[in-house]
């Protein structure tokens, strides 16, 4: 993770793809930009100055103004559900002072130096799991998450996950949290500690991409609450979610049809 940052052309990349990404979006949300008249180097990256405050900052300074929070709110929320179920190309650093709000009232996203992308493999277990976590389903997640360990371990020799009900009791109660307005950052360390408690405890072999997804997730989950105590996540999330999960049905659909006939065509030669 950290040597690709020490080379400021890969962060001149997402920083592209992300505007690239968020070109035509409907959302309030907004990245630096390169200035192409200077090349990037692996030492120098030059890009445009974003004028804004720290989203706790602007909480503190606008705690009566409930509409531009929802707004906000809604615009946070709905930013990491395309970036994870529509790009599969998430900010994989998204901690307070990465996130402003300008004078026009858009979130800011700054220091696009880490990212999470996954194969499509990966990513459709990852969505699928992601899913479940934003729809409450902790169980789901942890039977698509016990699953996939007892794959890779079978593959390497290594032990299945040990008594799969209680890991899967464990995440469920994960799933069940923040719900309260008191829910910011500094409880993302416990989320870590309980998720890795629970893998070790049933030996489930964590995916690492794929932990620092879900803290990538409940961190956002965190500015959304800290600008909207009330806001209903599944409300947002699931358009996007089902929007993806209809591209990926057809993706599979037509996958599935050329397999067919390339194997009918073998069949007649």
């Amino acid at each position: 993770m950290l040597k690709p940052q020490l080379d400021l052309r890969n962060e001149a990349n997402n920083i592209q793809r992300f505007n690239e990404n968020f070109s035509n979006s409907k959302y309030d949300v907004t990245f630096p930009e390169l200035i192409s008249e200077y090349e990037t180097h692996p030492d120098v990256l030059v890009e445009t100055f974003c004028t804004g405050v720290p989203v706790e900052k602007f909480c503190e300074e606008h705690k009566d103004d409930v509409e531009i929070r929802q707004h906000l709110c809604n615009t946070a929320a709905a930013t990491m559900c395309e970036m994870i179920f529509t790009h599969n190309f998430v900010h994989g650093d998204l901690h307070p002072g990465n996130v402003f709000v300008s004078p026009d009232r858009k979130l800011v996203l700054l220091d696009c130096g880490i990212i999470n992308e996954y194969d499509d493999a990966d990513h459709e277990l990852l969505v699928d799991i992601i899913a479940s976590f934003i729809r409450m389903d902790g169980r789901k997640a942890a039977e698509l998450m016990a699953d996939d360990s007892n794959r890779r371990t079978a593959a390497s020799g290594e032990s299945a996950v040990e008594d799969v009900e209680k890991y899967i009791a464990d995440i469920e109660k994960l799933s069940q949290t923040p719900r309260k307005s008191d829910f910011v950052f500094e409880k993302v360390v416990t989320y870590a500690d309980y998720i890795f408690n629970a893998a070790s405890r049933h030996r489930v072999k964590m995916n690492a991409s794929f932990v620092s997804m879900m803290l990538a997730v409940k961190v956002q989950e965190g500015v959304a609450l800290l600008l909207y105590p009330a806001v209903e996540l599944m409300k947002i999330a699931n358009p996007i979610i089902l929007r993806s999960e209809a591209e990926r049905i057809q993706m599979n659909g037509g996958q599935k049809m050329k397999q067919l006939m390339q194997d009918k065509m073998r069949e007649l030669r």
